[in-house]
């Protein structure tokens, strides 16, 4: 049985927040922060971070200080709720908003975590989060579903780390698939954003037709067949949306991107970190789809343009992956 830690608190109900944002909008940041662990050691951290003379609190607090700048940059206009993918637990979370987010009125917060794993997902918000569920199966890291409250209907979000392209973990991926193909089906009236960093592209399909991927471009031949054995049905077009079905805007043939993609392995960009709509964000009611980008600032990038990864040997960079931000608009 998968056993998680899940938490959702609310924090510095009294502080007052000095952002002005527009009420019509409602912007969803995700982000793979890239091993993102704390100075405590607890035993299940990546072998790296377990040398206490190597990993030390002033290099913790140095990357908290990075990662907030990154996330308070007036760049990114304060996105209403930040998706977070490899953060080490709630010790991180709760450090960023006390130290940082907190003053900004981000208050609300849910963090997700296998038993035994070395990193978690979460979600932290500047609306409340009416409710909180976590979905899971053996082997998956837990999907966290929280259910943002605002004024123009709820927003229910799916925090994701799919299982890296390392090794075979095909099968990891498609069963994460499935749990979040099921656990979205039980929202059928709700507007829903899958969030994460999926680690797999959403054409993969055309790259190896005869495996079952995770993902499936639905303008495949053979995309029917696979999103029935539980693949994420994908499109890019709001006029091919239908129940079950997501617009991915990487497939959308008129969505620019202001880098090739999210994240950058073996000298190839990869379109891994994806939020997903589904068709209740196109019915021209609440909240709609306005737009989705790949936050590629010059602070994140290295020489090359690609994410200035960090590097725990020599302390240096961000992350191995740029964040993407979707904009929702109220009509």
């Amino acid at each position: 049985m998968l056993i998680v830690l899940f938490l959702c608190l609310l924090l510095f109900s009294g502080c007052s927040c000095d952002i002005e944002g527009d009420p019509k909008a409602f912007r969803v940041l995700s982000y793979n922060v890239q091993n993102l662990f704390d100075a405590r050691l607890d035993g299940g951290e990546y072998p790296e971070y377990q040398d206490p003379k190597v990993w030390t609190d002033r290099f913790y607090r140095m990357r908290l200080d990075t990662l907030s700048k990154v996330l308070l940059s007036d760049k990114l206009s304060f996105p209403d709720v930040i998706v977070l993918q490899e953060v080490e637990g709630l010790s991180v979370v709760e450090d960023l908003l006390s130290r940082y987010l907190g003053r900004k009125g981000y208050r609300w917060y849910a963090v997700a975590k296998g038993s035994d794993a070395a990193i978690a997902v979460a979600v932290i918000s500047r609306h409340p989060i009416a409710s909180t569920a976590v979905h899971g199966a053996e082997g998956i890291r837990p999907v966290l579903e929280a259910i943002i409250a605002t004024e123009a209907g709820d927003v229910c979000l799916f925090a994701l780390h799919a299982k890296s392209q390392i090794g075979d973990g095909q099968a990891l991926r498609l069963s994460l698939a499935k749990v979040v193909a099921r656990a979205s089906y039980e929202r059928p009236g709700s507007a829903v954003l899958l969030c994460g960093d999926f680690n797999e592209n959403p054409t993969s399909i055309w790259d190896s037709p005869s495996t079952q991927p995770a993902l499936v471009d639905m303008s495949h031949p053979e995309a029917g067949r696979y999103q029935m054995a539980g693949s994420l049905g994908l499109v890019g077009s709001r006029t091919a949306l239908a129940p079950s079905l997501y617009y991915c805007a990487y497939l959308d043939e008129g969505w620019k991107g202001s880098a090739p993609g999210s994240c950058s392995w073996d000298g190839l960009w990869h379109r891994y970190d994806q939020i997903l709509a589904n068709g209740k964000l196109f019915d021209g009611m609440g909240w709609e789809y306005e737009s989705f980008s790949i936050e590629n600032l010059p602070s994140l990038c290295s020489s090359d343009g690609r994410p200035f990864a960090w590097n725990v040997r020599t302390m240096q960079g961000i992350s191995d992956h740029f964040p993407v931000l979707m904009t929702l608009r109220r009509r």
